[in-house]
């Protein structure tokens, strides 16, 4: 996608999709844009169902509350040429009537299609057998919520380290994260197309946008930052679950001092103490707790500071509206004197004509970087 497009003056409108099922699949139905009086959506990384919507659509359309989806869409126009960017896929809940003295609407509150496999509990307990194929039991699982359930989920050929159990009444997309974490990938999330994806963690941040502190700034002047040591920690322990009787388990213990960042404010070279924290993993080799005691680590570093601010709709996807697990951005501002790479934690859109995007985003601190 050319970023210059959005630099520019853009003419920008909504669309709603109707997606009715039919034959196993969801097909298009129709565009309700003129029944649809609002819509806000909301997306928050740190939820298991990370997509939330809000719609005020008119009484008399005609939808089937309990099985049809709505898709919004971002539409620009830019010297001459329009530009189309779905915003996910949404199952439609609580359809609650009110009435303003003149018409009736539904105030209808909407989840991304990760809800489907958080409702969809297993009936039964489930266990997998050390030396299964990690992804190949995610798309599995999948796969059995519906055959309307699409994914493009990078393949790997990691197994399971050890059998792994879960209990009766086990949500499915619980059950696929704790498999993912044990390959250091990502959640789960759903695409702005309701395609299920997921990708493996990676140290080196996956930079989507630059937001410069200049004429094309895209970001309104507004920004709240904010510096948060209360859960900070400086060191982490992993263990996994031990494999064989009489086998020490996998583990990993790692400090800043270890990954040459003695010189954060927040170190044991700094502060004298310990701050521990400590994950139980079923990761399926050393090197994955190796990564995982890092990924955690780094995570910690994102915490110090996140930037919430408010900012015109930018996408790189030509057809993906919608920020995927582990996108970044870089983020310049003169006077809060930043110029850092933030990871995206959360957005929120109001669907309207000029409406803007606000996003919380946390700075993103490699490892790697300290040794150059």
């Amino acid at each position: 996608m050319d970023a210059d497009i959005f630099k520019g003056n853009r003419f920008e409108y909504f669309e709603y999709e109707l997606l009715t099922l039919n034959g196993g699949s969801y097909l298009h139905n129709s565009y309700i844009t003129t029944d649809i009086m609002s819509g806000k959506i909301s997306l928050d990384f740190s939820r298991e169902v990370i997509g939330t919507a809000n719609f005020s659509i008119n009484n008399s359309c005609d939808i089937n509350y309990l099985s049809d989806l709505i898709k919004p869409w971002y539409c620009m126009i830019v010297s001459g040429v329009t530009y189309r960017f779905p915003l996910g896929v949404y199952l439609l809940l609580s359809p609650q009537k009110k009435s303003d003295g003149k018409m009736v609407s539904r105030d209808v509150t909407g989840y991304d299609l990760l809800y489907a496999l958080e409702q969809d509990k297993i009936t039964s307990s489930a266990s997998y057998a050390s030396g299964t194929n990690v992804i190949d039991l995610v798309i599995i699982l999948i796969e059995s919520v519906g055959t309307w359930a699409n994914h493009d989920i990078k393949e790997s050929s990691e197994v399971l380290g050890t059998d792994m159990s879960f209990e009766v009444g086990t949500s499915k997309l619980s059950i696929i994260n704790s498999l993912l974490k044990t390959i250091n990938y990502y959640p789960l999330f759903a695409d702005g197309n309701g395609i299920f994806r997921t990708d493996p963690w990676d140290e080196n941040p996956y930079i989507t946008w630059s937001f410069e502190d200049n004429n094309e700034s895209l970001y309104t002047s507004g920004i709240e930052a904010k510096l948060d040591y209360a859960e900070m920690y400086n060191k982490v322990i992993v263990v996994t679950n031990q494999l064989t009787a009489d086998t020490e388990p996998f583990s990993c213990i790692l400090t800043f001092e270890d990954i040459n960042m003695s010189n954060h404010p927040f170190s044991y070279t700094n502060i004298g103490r310990y701050v521990t924290k400590k994950i139980d993993s079923e990761a399926v080799s050393q090197d994955y707790t190796d990564l995982i005691a890092q990924r955690e680590l780094m995570k910690m570093l994102e915490i110090e500071e996140s930037i919430n601010y408010n900012h015109a709709f930018v996408s790189i996807r030509d057809n993906d509206g919608l920020p995927n697990q582990g996108d970044c951005f870089t983020f310049k501002n003169t006077l809060l004197d930043t110029n850092s790479v933030y990871r995206v934690l959360s957005q929120s859109y109001d669907l309207k004509v000029g409406g803007l995007v606000n996003s919380i985003i946390r700075r993103v601190i490699n490892y790697v970087w300290w040794y150059i």
